[in-house]
């Protein structure tokens, strides 16, 4: 959710500044730890503007480097990655970085008064290398994650394509035979058809009803649709439809090995960026949109309370048999860090094969359901026209 909030600081006049966080009081507590005075706070929607997630994250933080290592200044990169840009509006958004740095800003804290346009994960790299000076090492991090991420999201993507593809097809064929060629058969079964099967009678009776009723039945399909787009666009929503379909046999597991892999992974480039676990943990709760609340929350006070990491994460169910033994090894070596990615890496890979097993399972059997579909009209139609056929002769 994004937040809107009106702000001070010592020596400046008030000014907007934009957050994304997970309710009015984290956005308040970010902006009292940048070391701004909240004056006012206003809920300003969801954050999912399209034209935000244009911007390219990966390639910014790719030039970025690159720039900062041929020895050139912070400022002087924001200056050269301005004048390269020919996107006006990420222009303008960079230009708004540059200008925040010369009021007096470090990179992280102009960085996140972008309305969301940086990803927190990117803001609390920043930071954290801001105190330890190896600001280029951060946003290589970052983008090895980015491009890890972003690889399983893709293939899941890329195998929901033939599937959308066969449904959208079978659909418009279901149609056209619903609404253009049953209705000419009709006219045949009334004057040459004394008697029709139970299931022709249906089918015909079906599409009547489409006839008569096919504006409000494709604007309520339109209206439901777009109040589902809009449900789902709600963070605390996505996050409790989650939480039920985790309970549901063998996806469920899956889905909670997604969520789980990709807060492994998380947590392990907040550790990496020199955050202590109990802050990377309130970090990569806010970044996860609520989906492990209630988990990392306990985590963190049996973690405040002193229990062990690898503990604390299994009373709170937070691991797997393999993640847990990877933490435990990485508690008694110190590399706890390089384990979560391990972890991560483990359970992306095993997701990876899932997904290739069960589009190889559900390509053909959408393909005979539809096939089913298509065939049971289309054997309902002619049945009547190979009884009269039969009587004639």
């Amino acid at each position: 959710m994004q937040y809107q909030l009106r702000v001070i600081k010592q020596g400046q006049a008030p000014f907007a500044l934009r957050l994304e966080a997970m309710s009015d009081a984290d956005a308040k507590a970010e902006a009292e730890r940048q070391g701004f005075t909240v004056l006012h706070t206003k809920s300003i929607g969801s954050g999912l503007n399209p034209q935000q997630n244009k911007f390219p994250i990966l390639l910014f933080c790719q030039e970025f480097r690159v720039l900062l290592e041929a020895g050139l200044p912070v400022v002087e990169v924001l200056e050269t990655l301005i004048q390269k840009e020919a996107n006006p509006v990420n222009q303008s958004r960079l230009q708004h970085v540059l200008t925040a740095i010369q009021h007096g800003q470090t990179l992280s804290q102009a960085m996140a008064a972008q309305g969301g346009i940086f990803p927190s994960l990117l803001v609390a790299s920043v930071r954290a290398a801001e105190t330890t000076g190896n600001l280029p090492e951060a946003l290589v991090r970052y983008s090895q994650y980015g491009e890890n991420v972003d690889l399983l999201k893709k293939r899941i993507a890329s195998a929901s394509v033939y599937p959308a593809i066969v449904i959208s097809f079978g659909v418009l064929v279901l149609g056209f035979l619903l609404l253009v060629v049953i209705p000419k058969f009709a006219g045949i079964y009334e004057t040459q058809v004394q008697h029709v099967s139970t299931s022709t009678q249906w089918v015909l009776s079906l599409t009547k009803f489409s006839k008569s009723y096919g504006t409000w039945i494709a604007g309520l399909i339109i209206a439901v649709l777009a109040l589902l787009m809009w449900v789902f666009k709600q963070p605390l929503t996505r996050a409790r439809i989650s939480r039920w379909a985790w309970s549901w046999p063998y996806i469920g597991e899956k889905i909670r090995l997604y969520h789980l892999s990709r807060f492994y992974r998380t947590l392990g480039m907040l550790l990496k960026s020199g955050l202590t676990v109990s802050a990377s943990l309130g970090q990569v709760n806010q970044m996860m949109g609520g989906e492990l609340d209630g988990q990392l929350r306990l985590a963190q006070q049996l973690i405040s309370e002193g229990k062990s990491f690898s503990e604390a994460f299994q009373t709170s169910h937070l691991v797997t048999p393999v993640a847990m033994r990877l933490f435990q090894v990485g508690e008694k070596t110190g590399t706890l860090e390089q384990m979560m990615e391990r972890a991560a890496a483990f359970h992306e890979d095993e997701m990876l094969r899932w997904v290739d097993k069960f589009t190889k399972v559900l390509e053909p059997a959408l393909m005979a359901v539809i096939g089913f579909l298509i065939g049971g009209i289309v054997l309902m139609l002619y049945m009547p026209i190979f009884e009269l056929a039969s009587g004639i002769q």
